[in-house]
């Protein structure tokens, strides 16, 4: 009887304790345990239409006035132009779309079920606010302009379709077809409209001082991913595959109730006297690197991953590396410390390039003048590109509006990637995926030059282009 009172009066003082001590906070980015802090879903979706509130506020005035356009028409059936896959849904129209704190889209004014959402949406910079106007239908288009009498009038020029008619045997004669958003404006209006590509990019890529914060917690939780992928914890040495490392990796995004938009490409880079020690593995490998599943990692192996986390309305995009340690060995070999140290002052010195202004090719011909200063690097390509980011909307039915991930901005690749902008200069606020690629002679790996591309996200505000989160300034290692 003693035995339990001394037990409840010890239960009762621990209660006491426990209860008086702060709830933990939630940890700055950088402290190595972002990825230990849980958002629910409900806060995450409430988190991200705050994002987009605040931008209806400070950048939609901000980027109208900057590009002249005192009117914005956005229809539902535009062009999906930022979108990475075939999805068909705009983004900038979803975005734009007025919705709840929880994601839900609130139905048009001349809705006759909830299912019913706006499809034109009028933004009107009155000099003083954006007035929001949402008209029945194409005939009220017409009235609701010449009220306003708007010098410059934003639209997508995308669904103007062209016709091609023959005259006589050879010349043919192009003829743009107007369609029923012209039409509606009239010959008047119809002459002072500009194509609103360029405003709907910057509407995506500018982000709030809010969104920022959050995101350079969102790379925190990738790169402890990775820090922990690059561990004992995922990695027992001459047993864990690619493919084993790999599904740790996603399964880890499971847990975590994260979304990736890719598998996660774990590479290794092989010494050629290891490739040649095992021979099973020999056939996969070229120039000293392998992608195989069913390849074992082995000591004195080095693990690259190339991952993403989607989280509050970011995608990142991340390259990191490993070094497994041989038997005996006690730290990563002096010529591999060099060459990591090698790649970080270059990535400080790419960050210099990033100026307010410049066009993208101006800022990779500033940085592909950016020359190596130890002859340890044999090449170095600078590389840089919009972060995707995504949209969670639903009506109020629950109908999933929102599936597939979006690109907005200038970066190193719009030769080829059609969403890119080659004319659009550099804005603060804005995110990147820094990703130059470096090639190092190093005698112990052999005749092959040993390539690596390290890529992290980053942010470029009136301080300069900083990291979201940075890692990697040191070597990961596996024991």
């Amino acid at each position: 009887m003693k035995a339990k009172w001394l037990i409840w009066c010890f239960m009762v003082a621990l209660l006491a304790i426990t209860s008086s001590m702060p709830m933990a906070q939630v940890p700055p980015p950088g402290s190595g345990r972002d990825a230990a802090h849980f958002i629910p879903m409900r806060q995450r979706v409430k988190m991200m239409e705050q994002f987009w509130a605040w931008k209806k506020q400070h950048v939609l005035p901000m980027i109208m006035r900057e590009q002249g356009v005192d009117m914005w028409i956005v229809r539902s059936d535009e062009e999906p132009l930022y979108r990475q896959a075939s999805y068909s849904e705009h983004p900038v129209y979803l975005s734009l779309l007025p919705a709840n704190q929880g994601g839900m889209v609130l139905p048009s004014k001349y809705a006759r079920t909830g299912m019913d959402v706006p499809k034109i949406l009028i933004f009107y910079d009155t000099g003083k606010e954006i007035e929001f106007i949402e008209p029945r239908d194409y005939d009220e288009i017409t009235g609701i302009v010449r009220k306003r009498d708007p010098k410059k009038i934003a639209i997508s020029k995308k669904n103007l379709y062209i016709e091609r008619r023959k005259i006589g045997d050879t010349k043919q004669l192009t003829v743009v077809k107007s369609d029923k958003l012209q039409r509606a404006l009239g010959k008047k209006y119809a002459a002072r409209t500009v194509d609103s590509w360029h405003l709907g990019i910057l509407w995506l890529s500018i982000c709030g001082p809010e969104q920022i914060s959050a995101y350079r917690y969102v790379q925190g939780v990738q790169n402890d991913i990775l820090a922990e992928a690059f561990s004992n914890q995922a990695i027992i040495p001459d047993f864990t595959t690619i493919g084993d490392l790999n599904w740790w990796i996603r399964h880890r995004y499971l847990e975590l109730d994260l979304d990736c938009d890719n598998h996660p490409y774990v590479n290794i880079r092989r010494r050629p006297s290891k490739i040649a020690q095992y021979k099973e593995s020999a056939k996969y490998f070229r120039h000293g690197m392998t992608t195989a599943e069913n390849v074992i990692i082995r000591r004195g192996d080095i693990v690259g991953l190339d991952s993403d986390i989607m989280l509050l309305g970011l995608e990142t995009d991340t390259q990191y590396y490993a070094y497994v340690l041989q038997e005996g060995e006690k730290d990563v070999p002096p010529s591999l410390k060099r060459v990591l140290r090698i790649m970080n002052e270059m990535l400080d010195e790419y960050r210099k390039v990033y100026v307010a202004g410049r066009t993208a090719q101006e800022i990779i011909d500033a940085g592909n003048k950016i020359k190596p200063k130890d002859p340890m690097m044999v090449e170095a390509e600078f590389g840089f590109h919009p972060l995707p980011m995504y949209i969670r909307r639903f009506s109020e039915n629950g109908l999933k509006f929102s599936r597939g991930t979006y690109v907005a901005g200038i970066g190193s690749g719009y030769k080829q990637h059609p969403l890119l902008s080659p004319k659009l200069t550099l804005h603060y606020n804005t995110l990147y995926a820094h990703e130059p690629h470096f090639s190092f002679a190093v005698p112990e790996w052999g005749e092959e030059k040993l390539s690596f591309a390290i890529e992290q996200g980053v942010v470029f505000t009136k301080r300069g282009c900083e990291f979201l989160d940075r890692g990697n300034l040191e070597w990961f290692v596996v024991k």
